[in-house]
């Protein structure tokens, strides 16, 4: 199947026949080279999946194959949980780079910028599985990861609100520091809470506002 390109909807995944092969294409607003300073942060771009419970993280520079990641997260996805290991080696991109898992049936996720048709850039996510072909297949199957989808559509709505509110402080604070080490369903329950108590304050105005037209009515 081919890949989808990412507007302003969720992107959408597409696998390769040739091989058990999963990928997603994200238009982001952000050139080429800041789009490449933006995906050299890891650990910030795993945070991103509005699907991984991130635990602990480690990083290690300096391994022997490339810069080493030890994380422990839950994908609520597929319920799989465990430490994982991830070693950043070049990609077949000279502008993006590899990340091979140390187990587990996902082998590794390339990582890749192109610049876009105007301005922005492409971001491509392409995860590549070791599944066999035999009897176990389908059970193995079932340790796919299915948040690619939702992973880039969160990368780019993060990208966007940076851009569109990365100036005020207080945003940035958040979204850069507090925001990310907060769990996927501590974030639900913050963004119901924040469009909860903006609703109410409406309603406050709403009902302000009808009341001092009363009030100037009577006083008329």
């Amino acid at each position: 199947m081919p890949g989808a390109v990412a507007g302003d909807s969720v992107p959408s995944v597409a696998a390769g026949p040739e091989e058990d092969a999963a990928w997603v294409v994200v238009e982001l607003p952000l050139a080429p080279a800041a789009a490449v300073a933006f995906i050299r942060d890891v650990q910030r771009l795993f945070r991103l999946n509005p699907y991984l419970e991130i635990q602990s993280w480690e990083t290690f520079s300096g391994s022997g194959r490339g810069e080493l990641h030890r994380a422990r997260w839950v994908n609520e996805m597929n319920g799989i949980a465990g430490d994982f290991e991830l070693t950043v080696v070049p990609g077949k991109s000279p502008s993006g780079f590899r990340l091979e898992y140390g187990a587990g049936v996902k082998r590794c996720t390339d990582v890749s910028v192109e610049p876009a048709e105007g301005e922005g850039s492409i971001l491509t996510l392409r995860d590549v599985y070791d599944t066999p072909r035999g009897p176990d297949r389908e059970q193995r199957l079932r340790e796919v990861d299915r948040s690619l989808a939702p992973w880039g559509a969160a990368i780019r709505r993060y990208v966007r609100g940076l851009q569109r509110w990365g100036r005020w402080p207080p945003y940035r604070w958040y979204m850069t520091g507090y925001w990310l080490r907060m769990k996927p369903r501590e974030r639900r329950i913050a963004r119901l809470l924040i469009w909860t108590t903006a609703l109410e304050f409406l309603v406050f105005l709403l009902v302000l506002g009808v009341f001092l037209v009363d009030h100037a009515r009577v006083s008329e």
